[in-house]
Order: C-alpha cells, then structure tokens, then sequence
C-alpha cells in the first residue's frame, strides 16, 4: 500500500511538474505537447487528450507485442489505463490551480520552465521509487526498443521528435501558426534527465519507508545465497594509481583465496550479453558527453529495468559480484562491490589512497603513462569513477565511513596495508 501511496504522489508531483512547464508559456513537455496544442484548439481539456494519447501508446504498444506478448503483459497494459485516467486528471486539476499564473516577464518565464523541470524529474523520481509500473509512453519507448533492437536512447529521441513534430502539423492545421511548442520544449526535454540523475539519491529513503525496517531485514536475510554465512569477502576501492589491483593479488595469494579484478570483465560481458570491449570500456565510468546524458540515459524506469546499456551493465556485475560472492571467501577489486555487498554479513570494505607524486610514479612505471601529462589522466580517471559510484548509489566513493580500512599505500607500502587486512580477515573468520 504505501508504494502504491508513492506512485500515486508521484503522478500528482509530475502532473504539477508538466502543469509548471505548460504555464511557463515557453512550450510544452515533448510527451505532452499534442495534447497540449489540441486543448488550445478545441473544447477538450489538455487531461483529456492526454489520457486519449494514451490509450493511442496502449494499442501501439499492443500491436508490437503481438498476441503473445499481448499475453505475457496483460497486467502492465491493463494497469496503464487507470494510470492514463488518473494522470489526465491531475494534469486537469493542477492546470486549474495554476490558472491565474500567467508570467509576463522573459526571465520569470525561464525560472519557472526550470522549476517546472524540477518538479517533473521529482515525479519521476518518485516513479521509480515506487517500482509499481510505468506511465504509457515510457513503456511505448521501451516495447519499441526491444520490438526494433535499437538503443534506448535513440527510440526514445526518436518518439519525443516525432511528437513535437506532429503537434506542429496539428496546430498549424487547426489554428494556421505554431502555438505550445517552442524553445521550452527543448529545454524541459534536456533537463529533465539530469535533475532526476540529481535528485534519485536523496529520495532513496523511500524505499525502505515502503516496506518498513523489519520487512527490509526479513528480505535482506532471505535473498542473501546460501554460503554468504560461511565465507569472508575483501572489496577493495582504490584511486588510480594506489596500486589496488597488485595488493588485492597479494593479499589474495596470502590467504589462498580467489582474487577478481580483470576476470570481472568476461564475466559480466556473459551475463549482460554485452562485448568484453563495451564492458572494459564504460564499466566504471558514465558517457562523458553532456548531451548524452541529457537524452540518452533510462531515467524513468527502476535500474533493473531500464534498457540503457550502462545500467544494464551495471546490474550484470552486480549479479556476478554477488554469486562470486556467494561461492566463498574471495578477493574483488572495484566494481561497487562494497555496495553491491552491503548486506553481506562478512565483508571487509577497505579503500586504498596515495598522495599524486607516488600515483604518478606508479603510473608511470606500471602503465606507461606520459610524465608531462599522468596527474592530468590520474584525475580524469577518479573523477569518472567518483561519478560513476554516486551516480548508481548515491555515495560518495572516498567517504571513509563507508570503509572498515582506508589506507594511504604510498606511506605505509604493500606489505603492511596486506597484513592489516588480514588482521580484519582472521578478526572476520573466528566470528563466522
């Protein structure tokens, strides 16, 4: 019940959210722009063409299903309508609520289009938070990509330009010139992504809220695989550099453990399905381009089903981490790990630092990097792995109370941080 209580929130908060764009009179949401120009043209109010668009993305989706998918997600189609029902009706009730806002002044415009964006990224959020379904054009896109096997990204680029462009042809059928859609269309598209990537983290606490604390422990111990009891797993963080890689070989070959670093990569390139190559390549960083994160990323739907090939990756090395996890004591360098085995009982989490004067040394020696520009590289390279750990957990990567250990190596040297951890290892093994 009390998911379905967020779901509900969060159709109202996106409803309010869309509702603020549309009065920033700049234009309109992508997904909202036909009904908008429509209401503008007709008797019919903006709630009611949106709930009929979304029956028109029901039967879309339907025939790409086919009779057998029709079958398969006979719930999800069924539960959009009420969905449809309900979200028209609130876009109705907050455009009525923000009747008389009318802003006159260019910059008060742009403020509001913003907040607007804010609030509707705060739905979504919400959305996801909620994990009960998904509104009916995010599932179009999503049948639509797998119907086409495209990427996500594109379909849904694809969509958003083809909405804006048929409710250009309506307006300019029905009223004779271009009314609802103009600059604001494309800002509230580019900027809702990014403020949901902002705000997920903050609203996490949700989730345990909807389950309760005793039901989050009953869970937690149920799903954990058997031998998790029985065996004592090292996640080692570290900056490029620290020399992460040879101590968790090291203190691996010690204990006469398993030891995961590279091997990772095979591993989750078969259970994701994606190339070895992908996976080396974007396994601990997120698209560099601005834009590509603006349009191209599955914000709306929860991470185990989102279609974005980043997310998709991550869920694979997480399911990997965990079954290596499970199979016995071991030794796993990055990939989140300490989050992914959060609820793990025996976990040492240990994060490994240097000052830039030995990372550059061991850069240089160990990869081959250029003196002149090594600092420059060794930063981009954490800074890509410190937005990559936030961005799927909302910590952040060097905040020492998420570790038992945090080491500097280029002070204490590699035989000492090893016989730390195993002084945690052997702490760890007379408790099990």
């Amino acid at each position: 019940m009390r998911r379905y209580v967020v779901f509900l929130a969060a159709l109202f908060v996106s409803a309010l959210g869309v509702s603020v764009i549309t009065r920033s009179v700049l234009g309109t949401s992508p997904i909202s722009s036909i009904p908008y120009v429509l209401s503008l043209n007709t008797p019919l109010s903006m709630g009611t063409y949106i709930f009929i668009l979304n029956m028109f993305l029901i039967a879309g989706q339907m025939l790409m299903l086919g009779k057998a998918g029709i079958r398969q997600r006979r719930i999800d189609l069924l539960m959009q309508i009420p969905i449809s029902v309900l979200f028209g009706f609130f876009i109705d009730l907050t455009m009525a609520l923000l009747g008389n806002y009318l802003p006159t002044a260019y910059a008060l415009k742009i403020v509001s289009l913003v907040v607007g964006c804010a609030i509707l990224a705060v739905g979504i959020c919400l959305e996801v938070v909620a994990d009960v379904t998904m509104v009916s054009g995010e599932y179009f896109v999503q049948i639509a990509s797998r119907r086409f096997r495209k990427e996500f990204g594109m379909v849904k680029i694809m969509f958003d330009v083809s909405l804006v462009i048929l409710a250009a042809a309506f307006s300019l059928l029905l009223a004779g010139r271009i009314d609802g859609l103009r600059e604001g269309t494309v800002i509230a598209a580019l900027l809702t992504g990014p403020f949901v990537r902002l705000f997920s983290p903050f609203l996490a606490f949700l989730k345990q809220w909807e389950v309760g604390k005793e039901a989050v422990q009953t869970a937690t111990e149920s799903v954990l695989p058997e031998g998790t009891h029985t065996s004592v797993i090292i996640t080692i963080s570290r900056e490029y550099g620290s020399g992460g890689h040879l101590i968790g070989e090291q203190i691996a070959k010690k204990l006469g453990i398993p030891f995961y670093d590279n091997e990772l990569i095979r591993l989750a390139a078969e259970e994701s399905g994606l190339s070895e190559q992908f996976v080396s390549e974007k396994e601990q960083h997120l698209p560099s381009s601005l834009l590509y994160q603006m349009v191209m990323q599955d914000y709306e739907a929860p991470i185990e089903k989102s279609l974005s090939p980043e997310d998709a990756l991550f869920v694979a090395q997480n399911r990997v981490v965990r079954r290596l996890a499970s199979q016995g004591s071991c030794v796993i360098v990055g990939r989140c790990a300490d989050y992914t085995l959060r609820d793990f009982p025996h976990c040492i989490r240990v994060f490994l630092h240097a000052d830039m004067s030995y990372k550059i040394e061991r850069a240089v020696k160990e990869y081959g990097l250029n003196p002149d520009t090594a600092a420059e590289e060794i930063n981009r390279i954490n800074r890509a792995r410190r937005t990559h750990y936030y961005h799927f957990t909302g910590r952040h990567w060097d905040d020492i109370r998420n570790y038992h250990l945090t080491c500097d190596t280029g002070m204490m040297g590699n035989e000492q941080v090893c016989s730390m951890i195993e002084l945690l290892y052997a702490k760890a093994m007379k408790e099990l």
